[in-house]
């Protein structure tokens, strides 16, 4: 080998591990040899004291897939990142190389409901949650096709030639939700309180529910005590004591009809695996106006200062974004002033788009945010521990 051609890959492989100068910050990169499509990197931004991570997938690597998954496999129950992750990979035909925390919902115990996602899942084709901020959602489809554009459920139990809108799938009772599904995937009960309305246990079913469904229920039975068992083979049906429609006085035992599920637009019918977070952070490569608005409005900006308005505060933050070529899972480390302050939304939401995403969400963050590479914590989560959380997002390889 000649001299000046092996001093060009030593330079080469010395440079992998330079810092950068990438805009307003720096890359460092992080496991160089890791995958063909997979780019993993530090970056410090240099505006303010801020410390990101971010991995960049591929669109185009055919062995690189984006997948999300419940904690302990259903909706009721927390679990670390990091564990959710040992699972997915337990599996064998896929291992899971990057793994962020996933959508909001109920952290604390909320009166046996801790666990519960407030935010779009879909896993392996089963519709497990239903969106509930319908602009902040991602989803990608069984043939690789990236969707974020605003989703809504609609779905319905139909009796003789009436029928009645269901308005959530396996969530806690809400104001304003008045019909609720449960499905084995929430838990073993619904945790429902007996004064508030009545349940309906149906059988029947072919499960798992998924984004695009149509199947015939018979009514087994009619509970006014709350907190049914979910059976493993149907569904409960909560429905409020505010809903008078004649449809309710027809579900009794032995009553049949169909239950109906779909997505929309229609594409979304189609999706494999989607996740739900809080609020939009760029559509076409634009911010926000919401979060542009609050930026301009604020009277005096302090690097790193944390602040009642969420959108303004300084935070720990995790965001997914993606571009016509790549993936970007994204998680910054703050509450950590030496370190890292963390970000206000519409500072995310710029970083991004310095990144090159031109279309991104934000997902959950504060102590919550966590970036796991190979089965290890990488980032500095800001509660000094890995916290457990309600689902997470994943980058897979296959090994099949």
């Amino acid at each position: 080998m000649r001299f000046g051609h092996r001093l060009g890959i030593i330079i080469s492989i010395i440079c992998l591990f330079i810092p950068v100068a990438h805009a307003a910050g720096k890359k460092t990169q992080l496991f160089p040899d890791q995958l063909p499509g997979l780019n993993i990197y530090k970056y410090d931004w240099d505006v303010e004291t801020c410390v990101l991570y971010v991995a960049e997938m591929s669109r185009k690597e055919s062995t690189l897939h984006f997948e999300v998954a419940l904690a302990n496999s259903q909706v009721l129950g927390k679990e670390t990142v990091r564990s959710i992750a040992k699972r997915r990979t337990q599996r064998g035909d896929r291992r899971v190389v990057v793994a962020v925390n996933g959508g909001f919902g109920v952290l604390g115990d909320m009166r046996g409901y801790g666990g519960v996602l407030e935010s779009l899942h879909v896993q392996d084709g089963e519709l497990i949650t239903h969106p509930t901020d319908t602009d902040a959602c991602f989803g990608v489809t069984e043939t690789g096709e990236f969707l974020s554009s605003p989703v809504k459920m609609k779905s319905n139990l139909q009796i003789d030639n009436q029928s009645l809108e269901i308005g959530c799938i396996n969530q806690r009772r809400l104001d304003g939700c008045k019909v609720i599904l449960y499905t084995p995937r929430l838990g073993e009960s619904t945790r429902t309180n007996r004064r508030r309305g009545k349940e309906i246990m149906l059988s029947g079913l072919k499960l798992p529910l998924t984004p695009n469904y149509t199947h015939p229920y018979q009514v087994k039975s009619v509970s006014s005590d709350g907190n049914s068992a979910i059976p493993r083979d149907g569904a409960i049906l909560w429905i409020s004591t505010q809903v008078k429609t004649p449809s309710v006085n027809k579900l009794i035992p032995g009553a049949s009809g169909k239950l109906t599920v779909t997505l929309s637009p229609p594409e979304w019918n189609q999706v494999r695996y989607a996740v739900g977070g809080r609020l939009r952070l760029l559509r076409n490569g634009k911010i926000n106006q919401i979060l542009v608005d609050k930026h301009n409005q604020e009277k005096k900006h302090v690097p790193g200062k944390r602040n009642q308005e969420l959108n303004l505060s300084h935070e720990p933050r995790t965001a997914l974004g993606y571009n016509a070529d790549k993936l970007f899972l994204v998680v910054a480390d703050g509450r950590q002033p030496k370190y890292s302050t963390g970000l206000t939304l519409y500072e995310l939401a710029s970083i991004l788009i310095e990144l090159g995403a031109t279309e991104a969400i934000n997902l959950d963050g504060g102590s919550s945010s966590t970036f796991v590479v190979n089965d290890e914590v990488i980032n500095k989560p800001s509660g000094n521990r890995e916290r457990e959380v309600l689902n997470a997002v994943f980058i897979t390889k296959v090994t099949k």
